[in-house]
């Protein structure tokens, strides 16, 4: 478990599509670097994550909503590549660039914990790096590069800086509220499925 405690990186109630601390909600436990990553979307009360023509990717709630420093840190490293990948017929998951991960943020945090967001909207960064972030600084904005099927937060902790030698971890969060019979009620651990917001502070 985290020996931090984070925020979650948005200020609006998102949708977990995939992620959690179980191998039954795991975003992908086979893939030790993801295994405790979440995926986050906002939805309608119809449980869409889009409104009207869903190939459109403005018509998509998440698309550019600003995404925030989960905890302070520093900045260690930024792609800022790759456009947006093209949402195809029926949704399947795709990578028109050559990282799944598309244009990221990975921010260093004590205890040596890093915090990764990725398929974040190029030119939309307010940070660089070597830059020192605050919880709930304004990073940047989602987009829709990298491996997906629409826009949307990918956000994981890992144990090291190196993406090919780092594992996840799973994330211990403060302050965040899980929806649950029409009431907002406090949570450290989420799962998918969830509609979860930072409590004010």
């Amino acid at each position: 478990m985290s020996k931090n405690k984070y925020r979650l990186p948005f200020k609006e109630e998102f949708f977990i599509e995939f992620g959690g601390i179980t191998k039954k909600d795991s975003h992908s436990w086979e893939i030790p670097l993801q295994r405790y990553a979440y995926d986050f979307e906002i939805r309608d009360d119809k449980n869409k994550p889009y409104h009207d023509d869903y190939l459109q990717i403005a018509n998509y709630y998440s698309y550019k909503c600003k995404i925030y420093a989960p905890l302070d840190g520093y900045v260690v490293d930024i792609c800022n590549e790759y456009p947006d990948t093209k949402i195809q017929k029926n949704r399947p998951i795709v990578c028109d660039v050559d990282d799944v991960k598309g244009n990221y943020i990975l921010i260093k945090h004590k205890n040596n914990e890093y915090s990764l967001i990725a398929h974040i909207l190029k030119d939309s960064f307010r940070v660089q790096i070597g830059d020192i972030v605050k919880t709930g600084d304004y990073i940047a904005q989602v987009g829709n590069s990298g491996n997906t099927n629409g826009p949307h937060i990918h956000f994981q902790i890992q144990n090291e800086f190196n993406f090919e030698k780092a594992k996840g971890i799973p994330i211990c969060f403060r302050n965040i509220t899980v929806k649950r019979n029409g009431k907002r009620v406090l949570r450290k651990y989420v799962k998918n499925g969830d509609f979860v917001q930072n409590k004010n502070k």
